[in-house]
Formats: C-alpha cells, sequence, structure tokens
C-alpha cells in the first residue's frame, strides 16, 4: 500500500531526520475521575546551546499553544516540543520549566507548547497532566516510538474514529529526510477519503457524535539546510494532506504547523529542490494521519467510546487498485 510517489526513510518515522527523539507518558484511569489523556514530548540534542531553525503556520487559528511568537519573530525553537491536552498547557510550560532549569542557567526561556482537546474521551477539567510527567516524557524519548493511542493521542479522536499519534519520513536525494509527527483530533467521519476512496462507504463511524470541530499539531522535520522563510513554506504546504483526506477546514478547528531543521543553512530555491521538498511534506502529513487512524486502539472514555477505524477496507481496495492496474 503506497501513500505516495517518494520511498519512505528507514523507520518511517520523524526520528528518520536524526538528532530527534520522541517519548510519551499515557494516563488511563477512571478514579478519582476519567482520565485519558497524556503527554508527548519531541527532544532535539544540544536544543538550548544550539536552537533549532524553525517556522510556523497557522491554518486556523483556534488554538491554544505556547511559543509560536517567538518562533514567528526569532525562527528559532530552544526547547523540547511538548504535545497534551488544551487545558494542560500551563502545566506543562511549567514542567518544561522546571526541566530546562536543572540542566542549564537562564532568565527567560520560551518553550514550545502544542495542544488538542481530549475532552470527549477524557475529563479535561481534572488536573490529571503534571509537571513531573513533562520530565518523565522527555526522558523516556527514544528514536523508536509507538504510534496511535499513546501519549497525548490517548484522548483524540479522527474522522469520526480514534485518533492520535501518528508519524512517517521520506528520503530525498543526498541522504536529505523530511520526516513529520502529527497529534490528529480533526475531521468529519462524512469528510473522510483515504486513497481516493470515500470512507462512509466502506465502514460505519466509530464514534457516535460527529464531531467537525478539532484540531491538528503537525511537525515537519528535517535536515536540509532550510532558512526560517523557507521552512515556513514547507509548513504550509503540510496543510494540504488534510484536503488530501477530505477535510475542508472548520471555524472551531485549530491546525498548526511547526518545521524545523536539525541543519543550518540554506537551499537555492529552484523550482527542482523545491517541487521535492513540497511533495515530501505533503506525503509524510499524509501518511502520518493515516497512521493516527491505523495504530488507534479503541477507547471508551469520559463521554463515551471512540472506536479503531478498521483498516481491512483500506489495504483490500487498494489491492483490488493494484491488480487492476496490472
Amino acid at each position: 500500500m503506497s501513500f505516495g510517489k517518494l520511498p519512505p526513510a528507514e523507520k518511517n518515522l520523524i526520528t528518520d531526520v536524526g538528532q530527534i527523539r520522541v517519548g510519551h507518558v499515557t494516563l488511563c484511569y477512571d478514579e478519582p475521575s476519567i482520565v485519558r489523556t497524556g503527554v508527548t514530548a519531541v527532544v532535539f540534542e544540544d536544543v538550548f546551546e544550539k536552537p533549532l531553525t524553525a517556522a510556523c503556520a497557522v491554518l486556523n487559528g483556534f488554538g491554544k499553544s505556547i511559543g509560536l511568537m517567538q518562533i514567528e519573530e526569532l525562527g528559532q525553537i530552544q526547547t523540547p516540543i511538548i504535545l497534551t491536552n488544551t487545558l494542560s498547557v500551563g502545566t506543562a510550560f511549567q514542567g518544561v520549566i522546571s526541566y530546562m532549569s536543572k540542566k542549564h542557567s537562564f532568565r527567560t526561556l520560551n518553550p514550545v507548547i502544542c495542544e488538542c482537546n481530549d475532552g470527549f474521551l477524557n475529563d479535561i477539567l481534572y488536573p490529571s497532566v503534571k509537571e513531573e510527567y513533562i520530565e518523565q516524557a522527555i526522558d523516556s524519548a527514544s528514536e523508536e516510538f509507538e504510534l496511535g493511542s499513546i501519549g497525548a493521542g490517548m484522548g483524540m479522536t479522527c474522522f469520526g474514529f480514534k485518533g492520535g499519534i501518528g508519524s512517517s519520513s521520506r528520503i530525498l536525494k543526498d541522504s536529505f529526510i523530511i520526516g513529520s509527527l502529527v497529534l490528529a483530533n480533526f475531521g468529519s467521519y462524512e469528510d473522510l477519503y483515504i486513497l481516493g476512496k470515500k470512507a462512509s462507504k466502506f465502514v460505519n463511524p466509530g464514534v457516535e457524535k460527529n464531531q467537525e470541530q478539532g484540531s491538528i499539531i503537525i511537525l515537519i522535520a528535517t535536515n536540509i539546510p532550510l532558512d526560517s522563510r523557507q521552512l515556513k513554506r514547507l509548513a504550509r504546504h503540510s496543510f494540504l494532506a488534510l484536503g488530501m483526506l477530505g477535510a475542508p477546514g472548520y471555524h472551531s478547528s485549530g491546525d498548526l504547523c511547526i518545521a524545523f531543521s536539525t541543519a543550518k543553512g540554506h537551499t537555492e530555491e529552484t523550482k527542482e529542490n523545491f517541487d521535492l521538498f513540497f511533495r515530501a511534506v505533503v506525503e509524510c502529513t499524509y501518511e502520518a494521519i493515516c497512521d493516527a487512524l491505523f495504530c488507534a486502539e479503541s477507547v471508551e472514555g469520559f463521554l463515551g467510546v471512540a472506536k479503531a477505524m478498521p483498516v481491512e477496507w483500506v489495504i483490500e481496495s487498494s489491492r483490488r487498485d493494484s491488480v487492476e492496474r496490472c
């Protein structure tokens, strides 16, 4: 089953880019309240001493992230990126401050915290996310990590099914790599198309209440030397993947992309270069969202159940298309 023209890198994860690790803390319990949430940390080597060049783009700004203003102004990231639920953003901020202060001396810092609202499956008003969980997620980060209903993705829904964490990568010429990681919590059941097939013709919805509102956080990583303006171009193109899957964007959605490079510099803006980069970004983001759906497990939570999307129909329709092309 192919999600584009470009080959995936070795692990088909954002960590293929190198100098990047991902860690999770997952919270799932029923007492004293129903908790289905967590923390995901994207961690970089020596990022405080050597900030990453970065940029951000917003498709629809119904979000509560922290740290985007300084990324926009200075084009840099100087801490791990933390993903969690909407009402835990402040706690995550303090958790990053606590973690970084144990390793570095500073009087100002710009933690980057991004969020989606998991209030359907999670009692989001209950203060389940603690500062120590931020540190645990950072400390547990590795190049191999789980996808689906894990970490910040525990309580997320996507296109009327269980959503969560997804990731993918593409290898380009000269050993350059572009990778993506998503926290997918957006889209309506009636919207979803995968590989050109309308999901509602094959499977029933996995969530009783159709939720059009929602959000997605997209992280784009690369080892291509790009400046902040060039990274913003990549970030904007990631949103094309949402439309390919059928999402038109909704008034109450928070759709955000942060793109960053582990290499300093600038790449010549030729048509050949950037057409390839844009394709890689779109393919990575598209496949990462599909991974969030394919890898998620069904979860019963605060206001109902979110069932995992059956994947057999995608595999079978892809197989039939391959046979017909032959």
